[in-house]
């Protein structure tokens, strides 16, 4: 009988502190683990080709755990906590775009510097197993001065409600154009080699939550400051830095910035991206089919009432340490 031949993909990620085992990627088949786990060197052997087993691990801890992640001699700095993906099902795998948007679910919930080193490319044949022979690398481009401040951590016992809500992403980003478009515009802020520009993305992304040009400046803090605001207070908050992170915006885009503004700008930068990052999951959540009666829904409710957009509305605070960011933020 001819034996099933295919190439299937692995994904090496950085830019985290924490195990992919607690992770629940299997929407997108996929499931993970740290580099270093013996979990995670016992899969990968007993996956392997009979006599390719030492040969297959070895070559996924130089890939993974290189400097620059192309299996050089020197080890990244964080090689203790670099994490493999990997497909649940070898017979019907996880494409390249699978553990791309997987990746991109996780920072749309918890922005954050993670992101994938290397997709790794392994021979499989069905009843003998896989044997690696290629890889590519990613650029990555850090945003902030300190990118381990900013890495992707989830506290273990909000673990559940984030595979929950990755569950919940993977069958309803597509669903409404407006909320894709968001989506887009948030992720492309992390694949640009600029922090200026990356900065540009999350207020476009940002800008999305009104249909129009008309009187944008004050519906684009008033319709974020509703639809991210459980109580007046918080609105108040919200509207104020939405208001400041939209001057300075202005600020940078027709060059009236100084040397104190640029100092101010991780500042900014990290509020558009946890500001950007409730706004899209507040959308998903209240599921209105276009950002047309979305825009009706805010202009009727005040600050605090934002629970109310819509029916069965149940509030998602699995990135706690962002949730409270977003209220609790002074950019000034």
């Amino acid at each position: 009988m001819e034996t099933k031949e295919s190439w299937i993909n692995f994904a090496t990620i950085g830019g985290t502190y924490i195990d992919f085992k607690h992770l629940d990627l299997t929407p997108w088949g996929i499931r993970g683990g740290l580099v270093e786990s013996k979990d995670t060197e016992e899969f990968i052997r007993a996956s392997s080709m009979s006599d390719m087993s030492e040969r297959n691990w070895k070559h996924v801890k130089n890939v993974s755990q290189s400097s620059d992640g192309l299996g050089g001699s020197g080890r990244h700095g964080d090689w203790e906590y670099m994490n493999l993906l990997w497909p649940v099902d070898f017979n019907n795998p996880p494409t390249e775009e699978d553990y791309f948007e997987a990746i991109g679910a996780i920072k749309v919930i918890h922005p954050s510097e993670l992101y994938i080193q290397n997709i790794l490319s392994a021979q499989y044949s069905e009843g003998k197993g896989i044997y690696f022979s290629e890889w590519s690398t990613y650029n990555h481009w850090y945003k902030y001065k300190k990118p381990q401040d900013h890495y992707f951590v989830c506290p273990k016992e909000h673990i559940q409600e984030t595979n929950n809500f990755l569950n919940f992403y993977k069958n309803n980003y597509k669903k409404h154009s407006y909320i894709k478009n968001a989506i887009r515009y948030y992720l492309d802020s992390f694949n640009i080699n600029s922090a200026e520009m990356s900065f540009i993305c999350l207020c476009i992304c940002l800008e999305t939550i009104v249909p129009g040009n008309e009187q944008l400046s004050y519906r684009f803090r008033r319709n974020l400051a509703v639809l991210c605001a459980e109580s007046d207070e918080r609105g108040k908050k919200i509207y104020k830095n939405a208001n400041l992170l939209y001057n300075y915006r202005s600020k940078l885009v027709h060059s009236g910035m100084n040397s104190k503004d640029f100092a101010k700008f991780e500042l900014f930068f990290e509020y558009a991206q946890i500001l950007a990052s409730r706004m899209i999951i507040e959308m998903m959540l209240h599921d209105i089919p276009s950002i047309e009666a979305l825009d009706k829904k805010l202009t009727e409710f005040g600050f605090g009432q934002g629970n109310s957009i819509s029916e069965g509305y149940k509030q998602f605070k699995g990135n706690i340490s962002t949730w409270i960011k977003v209220f609790a933020y002074d950019i000034q």
